[in-house]
């Protein structure tokens, strides 16, 4: 199938080729067998380059540019009852005064930060001490390496459906099977343990894929500057703190600036977690999900507009002061070392 496929694709570029040497030809009237400017087979590579880009280059246009475009001007408009719309500043007066009487957009938006600040303060020590014994090869580091990517190949509504069952099914369980307590209740049920088991959750997911660029960028150390290290007396700890850490600083800033990102608009996997019986925490993905989707919400679009440009412009004000304290930091920036000594 992949050989007719190929030959398809080939027979079309040479047809296309061939008409349009025919066109030049007649209507430029050059001579036929003097060559033209591009051979062949990068005329070809250049056909199946284009309509290769064709695709992602129309989908950023609908999906980035028109979509986002048409959410900013939904935001100043404001819908009757028959669906004309007029163009007014209504939406985010509404919206101002929700985030300061609203409680559940106020709890909502407090349970993003919070969930995001927690995960990364917990998350990324932990990601960068596991990368680093990944990066040394000590023992077991491939079986952990698996067990810690599973809940990245796996589908999120398959881990938390899994997790569900573990935390409100299988703790009374071994509860009972300890203790003999039959009136013990299940983590996400509780509404004590319910905060820290998810919380918990979101750090343990979080581990699947960060390991794996930062591990990626410690195999890029030179081994030479590792050795060095270790012949001058370094051991483990000032090896990672003074080497291992600033040569992967560009990657690091790139994750804590785009995590911060979606710090305010995070689900946190909390709408999969109301499908398994309402066990979960307001967040504002879990808020925008669950309004947008209502009967009728139609209505109500512009304000959501609204309240998602407001939350934009505060996460802008708090990424842009992260991203230049962490440059003022860099140590590959040139600057750095003349501000540590006072210059």
């Amino acid at each position: 199938m992949r050989e007719l496929l190929s030959r398809l694709w080939e027979g079309l570029c040479d047809f296309l080729y061939d008409t349009k040497c025919a066109l030049y030809h007649k209507i430029v009237k050059k001579d036929p067998n003097k060559p033209l400017r591009m051979e062949t087979q990068r005329r070809k590579d250049m056909v199946f380059y284009m309509c290769f880009m064709a695709i992602p280059v129309i989908q950023f246009c609908i999906m980035w540019i028109g979509v986002n475009f048409n959410n900013i001007l939904l935001a100043f408009k404001e819908y009757d009852a028959d669906m004309n719309y007029t163009w007014t500043l209504n939406n985010f007066k509404d919206v101002f005064e929700n985030l300061q009487t609203d409680k559940e957009v106020q709890l909502s938006l407090q349970n993003s930060v919070l969930f995001h600040l927690l995960t990364t303060v917990i998350s990324l020590p932990t990601s960068l001490f596991i990368s680093f014994y990944f990066y040394k090869k000590w023992k077991w580091a491939d079986q952990l390496k698996l067990i810690l990517f599973l809940p990245a190949m796996i589908s999120s509504v398959v881990t938390v459906t899994c997790f569900y069952y573990l935390a409100d099914r299988g703790w009374p369980m071994l509860i009972e099977l300890l203790t003999g307590k039959t009136d013990e209740l299940g983590l996400l049920v509780n509404n004590n343990t319910r905060l820290p088991v998810l919380i918990g959750y979101n750090v343990f997911y979080s581990l699947a894929g960060s390991f794996l660029f930062y591990s990626s960028a410690m195999s890029g150390i030179d081994s030479a500057i590792s050795e060095a290290a270790q012949l001058d007396g370094a051991n483990i700890l000032q090896e990672f703190w003074y080497i291992t850490l600033p040569m992967i600083f560009p990657l690091l800033t790139t994750f804590i600036v785009g995590g911060l990102a979606g710090m305010m608009i995070g689900d946190h996997g909390m709408y999969a977690f109301s499908q398994t019986g309402g066990n979960a925490v307001p967040t504002m993905g879990y808020y925008f999900t669950l309004y947008v989707t209502q009967d009728g919400a139609e209505r109500r679009y512009p304000y959501f507009s609204a309240l998602g440009l407001v939350l934009t412009v505060m996460t802008c004000v708090i990424v842009f002061s992260v991203r230049a304290l962490l440059r003022r930091y860099d140590p590959f920036n040139e600057n750095t070392g003349d501000r540590r000594r006072g210059i």
